[in-house]
């Protein structure tokens, strides 16, 4: 092998993971065939809304595809705690463009730049749930890095892992705009994240909150005017739908999951849906203390206690800026793999949460731009979206 074939071979560990993908995806497809086309199944899925059946068939299949390929490594988890961090700081990377895109997007409601493709607000919320691959903003800097480090160690960071809500413009201004100070005001914790505070008050972008939401207001004029007529045509509506009174079939109810599984599946299926769907479980406050203890068990270096009156708050705290440490000490080495994918043309996957937040905000997108366009019509403007 010659030094530039030496130069472009994939690392062994990203080649692993690669090939991993490609299996999810061949387990995903025969999944939902099998679903679809055995009649073994159609027993269990006539007891539910047929409307709810074929959303839970794409969604199983991406369980058990996440079942079969990570099951063992949710198990073995608690003795991976370097993967675990790895894990978290790959999720945590992401933030840093979020906070890009969130920039753009208050740029882009007040006019002052223009983005190709997009035509409405809605939009955005698109562009965040698959922010690996939007388009609009310049990779992760190094400069960028080390100042996410530094908000991760700053004793400031809350909102970082599992936030699903990263393009949320009209909470953020809403609380912006109250001048909102919680701990003070109210029991309510800020919905902006903190990385987004951090972030301004190092880069001086504080003030595009503060930018009129130019776009925004006109969209909302021609969505008002289009939900008066809706709701006009549903009160002068005499047809009546037909309803049907089965359950649905939702993916998020982990005892239908398990009972699915422990039907159709094998046990080494049902042993990984088990611990998957476990582990996914584990932000449920109840155990948080026990969670907490826990990682300052296993912790690797002596962690401090910051006073608290509530000693539980105490720990969890302290759990909580250990874990963080730890991210942020993971984050060089993710930074390296997320350049090495950059250079080599390599793509990013999705979490299967995010694929189906995109799916969701799809719809909404559709919704939206259907009623703008509903509204300039009534109003008796062109049917489009040049305003």
């Amino acid at each position: 092998m010659n030094k530039q074939e030496q130069d472009l071979k994939v690392p062994s560990h990203l080649q692993d993971k690669f090939e991993e993908e490609i299996r999810v995806e061949i387990i995903r497809q025969q999944t939902e065939d099998e679903l679809r086309s055995q009649s073994i199944y159609q027993e269990f899925f006539n007891q539910f809304n047929p409307h709810s059946v074929e959303s839970f068939i794409k969604n199983y299949a991406r369980r058990k595809a996440l079942y079969l390929t990570r099951g063992q490594e949710y198990i073995n988890l608690q003795e991976q705690k370097e993967l675990k961090y790895k894990m978290l700081a790959e999720e945590a990377l992401w933030s840093i463009q979020q906070k890009k895109l969130f920039n753009l997007q208050c740029q882009w409601r007040a006019e002052q730049i223009k983005l190709k493709g997009i035509e409405h607000t809605t939009q955005f919320l698109t562009l965040g749930t698959n922010i690996q691959h939007c388009p609009f903003i310049a990779p992760v800097s190094n400069a960028e890095l080390e100042l996410f480090i530094s908000f991760l160690k700053s004793g400031q960071a809350n909102q970082v892992f599992g936030y699903d809500n990263w393009q949320d413009y009209d909470v953020f201004i809403a609380e912006a705009d109250d001048c909102y100070l919680p701990g003070i005001d109210g029991p309510l914790e800020s919905r902006i994240p903190s990385w987004y505070k951090f972030f301004d008050d190092h880069m001086g972008t504080g003030y595009l909150l503060t930018l009129p939401d130019s776009r925004g207001e006109k969209e909302q004029r021609y969505r008002a005017e289009a939900r008066k007529q809706q709701l006009k045509d549903i009160k002068n509506s005499d047809s009546k739908k037909s309803t049907d009174s089965r359950p649905f079939l939702s993916i998020f109810d982990t005892n239908i999951v398990e009972s699915f599984v422990k039907q159709f599946e094998d046990k080494r299926t049902l042993k990984y849906c088990k611990a998957v769907e476990e582990f996914q479980s584990q932000m449920d406050d109840n155990i948080e203390l026990d969670d907490a203890l826990e990682t300052l068990r296993l912790a690797s270096t002596k962690v401090n206690i910051r006073a608290n009156v509530d000693w539980k708050e105490a720990i969890i705290d302290a759990a909580r800026q250990y874990e963080l440490s730890q991210v942020a000490d993971a984050l060089y080495a993710v930074h390296q793999e997320y350049n090495f994918r950059l250079e080599n043309g390599i793509n990013f996957s999705q979490s299967v949460m995010d694929k189906k937040r995109e799916e969701y905000t799809y719809t909404l997108s559709d919704l939206a731009k259907n009623q703008i366009l509903l509204g300039r019509k009534l109003l008796g403007e062109d049917e489009n979206m040049n305003f």
